[in-house]
């Protein structure tokens, strides 16, 4: 069978510390803030637990990012210091129920902060680095570890405040997540876009371009406005290692789109 050497067709992004909750210090609204970005999910997890007089400091907190969020939740539930906390607390060891109901609370929480003045606002480039793309007649995708309350929030608040629009989005609450490949095949299946060598995924955690990896895109990693930093990224072995989406339309059209058409696939070195 001969290789795609078609055009990028599909650029799969990611929510938070991709296209927005960016890096800035809020420490006038949240004390404890580390001063990373991807705020939105700690804040939440933080007034769960702290409900429940359970204390994480933010690099704990952090720790599973990139999961769907109430796997991240489980994860932080099983780390030692928090379970430690929690038979201190409860004289017991957590159980499903507790998951339930914590992740319960999470939910509108997360739509609530997720959506704030500060968070929602678009990362400096990335609606000019969406027109570019969408310009050239690529569709533009999102998936997200976020609930669906808290994502489609965020989606309508882009789309009001920013003119920031996703032509699909995947399903992360039916959806197999990271490092899974599925949220890219769900985003593939809605734009009726095939094969994986005709899609990029875009990801500032490991996660995500796990997820990219498995599923045969081409993979970017966002390095300075997100979760991961430049070194994290790189043992997740993306194609491409970029600051900030700004220079996505650039890599796309001067590197990715070259190699496609002469029949290269994803993965390989350069």
């Amino acid at each position: 069978m001969a290789r795609y050497a078609g055009g990028i067709r599909l650029v799969i992004l990611d929510l938070a510390g991709t296209v927005c909750d960016g890096p800035q210090d809020l420490r006038h609204l949240y004390p404890n803030d580390d001063g990373r970005p991807v705020k939105s999910p700690v804040i939440c997890f933080e007034k769960v637990l702290t409900k429940r007089k359970i204390r994480a400091d933010w690099p704990t907190l952090r720790k599973p990012m990139g999961l769907f969020k109430k796997q991240h939740l489980e994860q932080l539930l099983r780390d030692e210091t928090i379970a430690s906390q929690w038979r201190t607390v409860y004289q017991r060891d957590w159980t499903q129920a507790d998951l339930d109901e914590m992740f319960t609370e999470f939910r509108p929480l997360a739509r609530e902060v997720a959506v704030s003045k500060e968070l929602v606002r678009p990362i400096d480039g990335v609606k000019e680095a969406i027109d570019r793309l969408r310009e050239a007649g690529i569709a533009i995708g999102c998936d997200t570890g976020y609930p669906a309350e808290a994502a489609n929030a965020v989606y309508k608040a882009l789309a009001e405040q920013y003119d920031i629009r996703f032509d699909v989005t995947a399903d992360s609450e039916m959806v197999a997540g990271r490092p899974t490949p599925f949220l890219v095949y769900d985003c593939m299946a809605k734009a009726n876009v095939y094969p994986p060598q005709a899609v990029v995924k875009a990801d500032d955690v490991a996660a995500g371009i796990w997820e990219g990896n498995n599923s045969g895109a081409w993979t970017a990693g966002i390095y300075a406005t997100g979760n991961d930093g430049y070194e994290t990224l790189a043992a997740a072995k993306p194609d491409y290692l970029i600051p900030s989406l700004r220079y996505l339309p650039d890599i796309v059209f001067g590197q990715i789109q070259p190699r496609v058409q002469r029949g290269e696939l994803p993965g390989q070195s350069l």
